[in-house]
């Protein structure tokens, strides 16, 4: 069934785990992460970033989540993941997504405020919930400052913007980790306790067991998890190609579609949302 991402959250925060939010890209991904969001019992969120695009555009992807949504026997929300305009977030509100994100992170304050500002004023208007960020998550291996999230400027910002979830920047980053992040655990505390809002972490692959379950303690709700996916599946492919005596294109997206599942349950595991459903 499809829901609303303020549905799923407050739930979450009232209970004390995460829905993890997964970035999928084929069929294969989505049939992976409804299968096991039904196996484990467990809400399930379904997002596509922009930068993605290209690989899956928007308008062909949008059925297949909105279908796959509707049909699951568990609550499941589809998001757009990392918007960069309010022009796309807008095509994702009318193609029937049920939460969008503008990210203005790498703005200045007062440019990101107001337009979070306007997003939600769109959104709002049309019944789709909001997530934005502050402070600025980076990706692994480029060469851009992961800026901390201010606690006084998170109060500021969900004060005015009325978003529905805060993405927070504590040390996480995007992308493939070479190391096992330091997340600031201290300065989530922080922002959890001045602010009674969800709160998400971007980048989730790589990060520790020690370091997911404290987040979940100090109000992450939703949880990002993409490069994972990709990894298993990469690896998954190349044993099956490596192995096979007859490689053939149907079994290889079963073996996507195995890996996408096996990632996706032990992430929701992890992240305590399996029986929650």
């Amino acid at each position: 069934m499809i829901v609303s991402l303020r549905e799923l959250l407050t739930d979450a925060d009232r209970r004390g785990y995460a829905i993890g939010a997964f970035n999928c890209l084929s069929q294969e991904n989505v049939m992976g992460a409804i299968r096991a969001a039904e196996d484990l019992r467990s809400p399930l969120i379904l997002q596509l970033a922009e930068v993605q695009f290209p690989e899956a555009p928007l308008a062909m992807m949008a059925p297949l989540f909105l279908g796959a949504a509707e049909r699951a026997k568990v609550p499941v929300c589809v998001h757009l993941d990392h918007g960069l305009s309010l022009e796309t977030c807008i095509k994702a509100i009318r193609l029937g997504f049920t939460s969008v994100m503008l990210d203005a992170s790498a703005l200045p304050y007062e440019e990101n405020l107001k337009a979070t500002m306007e997003i939600s004023r769109i959104a709002k208007a049309a019944g789709v919930d909001v997530e934005a960020e502050l402070g600025h998550v980076g990706d692994c291996g480029v060469d851009t400052a992961d800026v901390f999230t201010e606690v006084e400027q998170a109060v500021d910002f969900v004060s005015q913007t009325g978003i529905d979830a805060l993405a927070v920047a504590i040390g996480n980053l995007h992308g493939h980790y070479i190391a096992t992040p330091q997340l600031n655990i201290k300065r989530l505390n922080e922002i959890h306790e001045a602010v009674s809002l969800p709160l998400v972490l971007h980048g989730g692959s790589g990060t520790s067991v020690e370091d997911f379950k404290a987040c979940l303690k100090g109000g992450i709700c939703k949880i990002n998890v993409a490069t994972a996916i990709q990894l298993e599946a990469t690896k998954q492919i190349q044993h099956y190609l490596a192995t096979a005596e007859k490689p053939a294109y149907i079994p290889m997206k079963r073996v996507i579609e195995k890996a996408s599942y096996e990632v996706i349950c032990q992430h929701m595991e992890l992240f305590e949302s399996n029986n929650k459903a």
